[in-house]
């Protein structure tokens, strides 16, 4: 099921002082106001509080007031690709089909999807995301919108080509490692350098499919077979006996500004690996789904301390980028999370995962005054979390 709800509305403020009213906000997932206003002030919030203001302002009704949106990691150049891919036949069929798609499409086709995904994403409050692309062509266009977060340009193979990275204050622009079974531990390093050089957060995708683990644990299998048909070298790669997460921390690439996406095949050892390196995690449970039959161990991942982030993947693995949709298919899939818990996933852990924590993800001072409205009416905090998170 998709939506993009009719019920949300969002607001941002320039400049000017402004207040804004509500039956309910959600300051974070551990602080929510019943009958409270946020003060604005120069495009900024100054405070949120409790009770009508004495001001007049703006009353945006019985609903909820909450943060925009984040999805942590999509891939808005795969957008034309919807609906083209198999979702029945692997992962390794289901990559070759896309690589063959993509290239038949070509890069206009590529860019007008990619415009009317950016699009659908700030109509439904999907207002800041992680952009992953491999062909370069999603970077004019997110900044011409009115996204915000970071531009990640991935590189797979064994490299060569020159990195850019640049930290700014609303859109920063760094890199990506496609995967351990796909680049180069050479190229993953000099990445993370990269990145880690800026102060930005690097990505990647991480024990994705069951062909990645048999690959990286007994160098071979269709993917050895896969790699070697593209004429990527991989002989020389410290591979063997290892789960692709500690192949990836052997190589010392996990750190609070490491995104490891995806996290499918990962056993107790790899959970304590990825908790005590406050590595960041991003998962995408409707992709995962679709391409692989099974889901990520999100429960055992919270547990072990990890705060996970939600991301969509791609119009090419699910039918939709809104993170609404991923947050209900949790709720749904996942119904021992606390709702609160579900909503941190698709705001401030978010947030942290890309850097921009002092920008969004909660309503406070100091973050930038941008904020959903959605009519939902709640009898309770717990009912709130569940009504937003529901696409019912």
């Amino acid at each position: 099921m998709t939506t993009n709800p009719q019920n949300v509305s969002c607001s941002e403020s320039h400049s000017g002082r402004e207040l804004h009213r509500a039956g309910w906000i959600i300051v974070d997932p551990s602080i929510v106001i019943e009958n409270g206003y946020i003060e604005i002030e120069n495009g900024f919030i100054r405070g949120v509080h409790k009770g009508a203001p004495k001001e007049k302002g703006i009353d945006h009704g019985p609903g909820v007031l909450m943060p925009p949106l984040v999805n942590t990691h999509l891939h808005l150049e795969l957008s034309a690709l919807k609906g083209c891919l198999p979702f029945d036949k692997g992962f390794k069929v289901w990559i070759k089909t896309l690589l063959e798609k993509r290239e038949t499409l070509g890069q206009e086709k590529l860019i007008k999807e990619a415009r009317k995904a950016v699009r659908n994403l700030i109509k439904s409050g999907n207002l800041y995301v992680g952009d992953i692309s491999t062909l370069g062509i999603t970077k004019p266009i997110i900044e011409d919108s009115a996204l915000s977060g970071v531009c990640f340009h991935e590189f797979l193979g064994s490299g060569g080509q020159p990195f850019f990275a640049q930290k700014n204050d609303f859109i920063s622009f760094s890199v990506a490692g496609h995967a351990p079974h796909t680049s180069s531990p050479k190229l993953l390093k000099a990445l993370k350098q990269c990145a880690e050089s800026n102060d930005l957060p690097f990505s990647i995708h991480v024990a994705e499919s069951d062909d990645e683990s048999e690959f990286i644990h007994d160098k071979k299998g269709q993917w050895a077979d896969f790699l070697t048909d593209r004429g990527i070298d991989w002989s020389s790669w410290d591979i063997g006996s290892k789960t692709p997460v500690s192949y990836i921390n052997d190589m010392g690439l996990f750190d609070p500004l490491t995104i490891a996406v995806h996290l499918l095949n990962v056993n107790n050892k790899d959970m304590e690996i990825l908790a005590q390196s406050k590595t960041k995690v991003c998962v995408c449970p409707r992709s995962n789904q679709n391409l692989h039959g099974k889901l990520p161990d999100i429960e055992k991942m919270i547990t072990a301390g990890i705060k996970p982030a939600l991301g969509t993947d791609s119009l090419a693995s699910c039918d939709s980028l809104n993170i609404f949709d991923e947050m209900d298919f949790v709720q749904k899939h996942y119904p021992g999370i606390d709702p609160a818990v579900i909503f941190a996933m698709g705001t401030i852990n978010g947030a942290r995962a890309l850097g921009i924590e002092g920008l969004t993800g909660i309503l406070s001072k100091g973050r930038k005054a941008q904020f959903l409205y959605r009519s939902v009416e709640a009898m309770n905090k717990k009912d709130l979390f569940q009504r937003i998170i529901s696409n019912e």
